[in-house]
């Protein structure tokens, strides 16, 4: 079993204790930039966007216990040129997005901000009135224009936060063998806890950021899930998938409880 990880800002409270020393994992790891359910083995474990879930429905379900939720403050933003409102239709370019940020702008643009999408651009284009960045780059202040946290935008519109990763563990394995994946991510959690503002100090200066966002991005952040996190979570597979080739899910799979298993 490996436990995959992907590397991005919102899931540095797992990541940073792990390539920093503060704790030692009791499963075998590896930090991934990027991170796909094409990545995984039948055996793997792998906190990883909550989309790829939907490609993974007949070998793998969730596993609450671990995730990454953003309330009303996010990582995720919209750059626009002029204020969103007067943004008619345009391409959109999604610039180093990964599927979970792809899925939340495509269930927020048009139905919050009233911005039609012509088409879906992961390269460079000088049309695309729209552009979605995500983690460093969403907290930084843009050059010009105007930038939305989209997060925020999901949160007013559903009053649901946003499950950006989740954890999911192979059909067929027991608390048992998860146990040491669990472990590790329980214990890197907690030292970013007891060492937030190391974490927190550490980001804004490694990125250039401003200390406060960081520190709000991480207050409003959960790092597992609750039962209400469910509704949450099937929603934004069921709005964001429209237009994707990604498969339908009528509903999310989750490992039971340690008394029910």
């Amino acid at each position: 079993m490996r436990l995959l990880i992907h590397e991005t800002l919102v899931t540095a409270p797992f990541t940073h204790p792990l390539t920093a020393g503060w704790i030692t994992p009791e499963a075998a790891y590896e930090l991934r930039e990027t991170l796909t359910a094409g990545d995984l083995a039948p055996d793997d474990v792998a906190l990883l966007p909550a989309p790829e879930v939907l490609r993974l429905q007949a070998t793998h379900r969730v596993v609450p216990e671990a995730a990454v939720i953003a309330g009303p403050v996010g990582a995720i933003a919209l750059r626009t040129p002029v204020r969103p409102d007067e943004v008619a239709e345009t391409p959109v370019r999604l610039w180093d997005t990964d599927s979970g940020a792809a899925f939340l702008a495509r269930a927020t643009l048009q139905p919050f901000y009233g911005i039609v999408p012509i088409a879906w651009e992961t390269g460079d284009t000088a049309q695309a009135e729209a552009v979605i960045v995500e983690g460093v780059e969403a907290l930084r202040p843009p050059e010009a224009g105007f930038s939305e946290d989209l997060c925020r935008a999901w949160w007013i519109m559903t009053a649901q936060p946003f499950v950006g990763h989740v954890l999911v563990a192979p059909d067929g394995m027991d608390r048992a063998q998860l146990r040491p994946a669990l472990a590790t991510l329980d214990a890197a959690r907690a030292a970013s806890h007891d060492r937030r503002r190391d974490l927190r100090h550490t980001i804004a200066d490694a990125h250039g950021l401003e200390l406060d966002r960081v520190a709000a991005l991480f207050m409003e952040q959960r790092l597992a899930m609750v039962e209400t996190d469910r509704v949450a979570l099937l929603e934004l597979l069921q709005r964001g998938r429209r237009g994707t080739d990604y498969p339908t899910l009528q509903d999310v799979r989750y490992l039971p409880p340690a008394e029910e298993a």
